[in-house]
């Protein structure tokens, strides 16, 4: 039986040898990218391809969201959200954009893929409005630190935020600025 893929990446603060980093190129995603996502989602975080294909479908199809798209040369290397969301009447998360699901395929990982995709998100939200949000599992310490080396503040903690409950029992809400 194989292992579960894990949902998060590797948490190495301090790794001794790094990967050289690469510049990917970053575009808006549009339809014919669908499948290409959906096989980084598979290949990150486990699942069935036509089950990816629906959820980041939805996502492409909202005029409120985006998904950004990083290649390597031909290789789609990762894939990135914003989802516009309402202020939830359960547990107060306040309403505007947020960053959602960063997926890297694990060979490219550590290699500064992520930080690229959030940088982009980050300033596609703020052409639009001052803050950009996020909610990361508090068993995720690889993207809080990423997000808060991005200038990323703790508003707060709690066991649900938006609606989506975590499994560790806590997730920690950040907002960033515009500069």
């Amino acid at each position: 039986m194989s292992e579960p893929v894990s949902p998060f990446a590797e948490y190495l603060p301090s790794p001794v040898s790094r990967a050289a980093a690469v510049v990917p190129a970053l575009a808006e995603a549009v339809g014919d990218d669908l499948g290409a996502l959906a096989e980084v989602q598979v290949e990150a975080r486990g699942g069935v391809v036509s089950d990816w294909t629906g959820r980041i479908g939805r996502t492409l199809g909202d005029e409120r969201s985006m998904v950004v798209v990083a290649r390597v040369g031909a290789e789609v290397a990762g894939y990135a959200n914003v989802i516009h969301l309402a202020v939830h009447a359960g547990d107060g998360a306040p309403e505007g954009h947020y960053l959602m699901g960063v997926s890297v395929v694990p060979r490219w990982r550590r290699r500064g893929i992520g930080d690229a995709l959030t940088r982009w998100r980050m300033a596609w939200v703020w052409e639009r409005e001052p803050d950009v949000w996020c909610f990361i599992s508090a068993a995720n310490p690889a993207s809080i630190d990423l997000h808060l080396g991005l200038g990323f503040v703790e508003v707060r903690r709690a066991p649900v935020l938006q609606g989506v409950p975590f499994d560790c029992g806590e997730g920690v809400l950040l907002r960033a600025r515009r500069p």
